[in-house]
């Protein structure tokens, strides 16, 4: 493949990520109902497989089982989550709520364990207090975060995602040639 195709793909990459970004912010509560309802199709697809595999191999496989009961776990969980939407969203944002907090403890710790090595380590004592009160805002914010909070997250990382890959392709010196 030449350069330049490859760069062409690079910048249609960039353009529809930035327009499903831009989708996404517009449409923060239908990103997010979405998002739930692909992870309990999930859990019901990957149980299913599961439980058919265990079938399959049963003759093959010590933890028949096991891998039986893991499968109908899944496709239950998967139907229990489909049937309660709003648990599905309450319990995913949770856990990115969660995630936040933890994450700005590792971000405090590392740069308090670095900062005779790194210059700036107090830009991640600021990016840690960022994560901290983003944690917060979720968590504190239950119910009603649960409805954009996917979506105002996967429309950020899809727009920065789309302009970083359009500014690469711009900054090649194959575009002005």
């Amino acid at each position: 493949m030449t350069e330049k195709r490859f760069l062409s793909f690079v910048l249609t990459e960039g353009i529809l990520l930035t327009v499903l970004g831009l989708c996404m912010l517009m449409l923060p509560k239908l990103t997010t109902l979405t998002f739930g309802l692909i992870m309990c199709i999930a859990f019901i697809v990957y149980g299913g497989y599961k439980a058919i595999n265990a079938f399959m191999t049963r003759n093959y496989s010590r933890h028949f089982a096991l891998n039986m009961i893991l499968g109908l776990i899944l496709i239950a969980l998967g139907v229990f989550l489909f049937m309660a939407p709003l648990f599905n969203l309450m319990l995913i944002t949770s856990v990115i709520g969660v995630y936040f907090l933890l994450e700005s403890i590792s971000s405090t710790g590392f740069a308090i364990q670095n900062r005779k090595t790194l210059y700036f380590w107090w830009a991640d004592i600021f990016v840690a207090i960022m994560q901290f009160i983003i944690g917060l805002i979720i968590i504190i914010g239950l119910p009603s975060t649960a409805l954009w909070v996917v979506g105002i997250l996967a429309g950020v990382n899809f727009l920065i995602a789309g302009m970083v890959m359009i500014s690469m392709f711009i900054s090649t010196k194959y575009v002005y040639n």
